[in-house]
């Protein structure tokens, strides 16, 4: 049994493996989204300073206001999709170490009673012997 346990701590180590990278890629997609949000919104805040104040370029202004609006609403809705994607993954790498802790301690007391097992007979085999040589002892005395 302690076999199949090793074979099934080693998965579980590349599952945790894979799922960390998982969990870095899904942090650098909510990174990117964040600095595309701060870009967007500094372009806005250039624009903006620029602003001359004519009819002409308030115009200009509005279309570019109107699709930078739009810009930092599919921002908002792909940084929400992302940071529930990353939550996931946490989520399965926790449980992922948890089933590694399960099955280390699942080892361990397999061992453990595998050792208790061998002391036992090793124990026995010692008491066997210790009568043996005390009746040997004991019958050529008399």
């Amino acid at each position: 049994m302690s076999r199949t346990l090793e074979t099934l701590i080693k998965r579980v180590r590349k599952d945790i493996d894979e799922l960390a990278i998982e969990v870095a890629r899904a942090q650098d997609a909510r990174n990117e989204i964040l600095t595309e949000k701060a870009t967007s919104a500094a372009s806005v805040e250039a624009e903006a300073a620029m602003f001359d104040g004519s009819p002409l370029s308030g115009l200009g202004m509005s279309a570019f206001l109107q699709r930078q609006a739009q810009r930092q609403s599919e921002l908002d809705e792909a940084l929400g999709l992302a940071e529930t994607a990353q939550k996931e993954c946490q989520a399965a790498l926790s449980g992922a170490f948890t089933e590694l802790k399960r099955l280390e301690h699942l080892l361990a007391q397999e061992k453990l009673r595998e050792r208790m097992e061998r002391e036992k007979a090793e124990q026995a085999a010692f008491d066997e012997r210790s009568s043996q040589m005390h009746a040997r002892k004991g019958g050529s005395g008399l």
